[in-house]
């Protein structure tokens, strides 16, 4: 790693975008997309120790079961997910110099969301924790570096997949991003183990880069490059992994993560399922299941 000084932004000893100073963040993180759901993990903490909201984010930091932990709330998609984990990962592992420290704390990430399922037979319900993510969105090519042949292997199928139903006369073809990351081993399993007799399936998760056209939502006026993208989908496999659900911000985490020695994870309920046509309106009682989930991972890695 670097011992050059980042260019990390600070404001009066505080990150730009989290507004946070270093005693506010813990190095065990759950991630949230909706602000609001960041409450609701923090009101399984027994105490409170910091709160903080600032522009669209907002991070508690508290104790749970002897152990500081710390939710962040980032918003939807994968930009907001960069700058979340860059500054969080910048308060934890840069010295007042802004300098990398030499023994960094170790940091884990896991991310709690929602998801729509795409395989018929995965009824919404269902708890899906990621093992490999391929990310859509274009964020993650800014962060270059070495990967394995399964990452490779997965990029080359989904972009056959993907690329061969474009149309030839669309502007697009050939340009879609796509990448895959893969969740740390240690916090997937405990996601399972701590899922032990809730329904839940492991597999491939896709994170798209909006909720409509990169979903393949139909909008009068509006012509998807790929309408049938969950269907198409559907026929990846590699090994015994199917693609099992789609969200907005799971490939970034670990795409970051690998490089940052961060060990990162993800659980989200499966609320619809257009292949099954099946839809869960009041999903609480799930996000309940997989916060708890989580909370029983986190601990169980510490």
């Amino acid at each position: 790693m670097s011992k050059k000084k980042s260019e990390l932004v600070m404001v009066d000893g505080k990150v730009y975008h989290l507004g946070l100073s270093p005693e506010q963040i813990t190095p065990n993180i759950f991630v949230v997309g909706d602000p609001a759901r960041a409450h609701r993990v923090a009101s399984r903490f027994e105490e409170i120790n910091h709160q903080v909201q600032h522009r669209e984010f907002i991070t508690i930091t508290g104790r749970f079961q002897g152990h500081q932990m710390t939710v962040l709330g980032t918003g939807i998609g994968t930009d907001n997910v960069e700058i979340a984990i860059i500054e969080a990962y910048g308060l934890l592992a840069f010295d007042h110099n802004q300098v990398l420290k030499h023994n960094p704390p170790q940091m884990r990430i896991i991310r709690i969301g929602t998801s729509g399922g795409i395989q018929a037979d995965i009824d919404a319900g269902t708890l899906a924790v990621t093992d490999y993510a391929i990310g859509l969105d274009s964020t993650a090519l800014y962060y270059d570096h070495q990967t394995t042949d399964d990452i490779e292997r997965l990029e080359s199928l989904c972009i056959n997949i993907l690329d061969q139903h474009i149309p030839e006369e669309s502007r697009f073809k050939g340009r879609l991003p796509v990448y895959a990351s893969q969740s740390h081993s240690s916090v997937h399993d405990a996601l399972l183990t701590a899922a032990a007799g809730l329904k839940a399936v492991s597999g491939i998760t896709v994170t798209a880069p909006g909720f409509y056209g990169p979903s393949g939502r139909h909008i009068p006026g509006l012509i998807n490059t790929l309408p049938q993208i969950k269907s198409l989908l559907a026929t990846l496999s590699y090994r015994d992994l199917r693609i099992v659900n789609m969200e907005m911000e799971s490939s970034l985490i670990y795409h970051l993560g690998e490089k940052l020695g961060i060990k990162c994870g993800t659980i989200c309920p499966i609320i619809s399922n257009p292949a099954s046509h099946q839809s869960i309106p009041d999903y609480q009682i799930l996000i309940d299941q997989a916060i708890d989930t989580a909370l029983r991972a986190m601990v169980g890695l510490l």
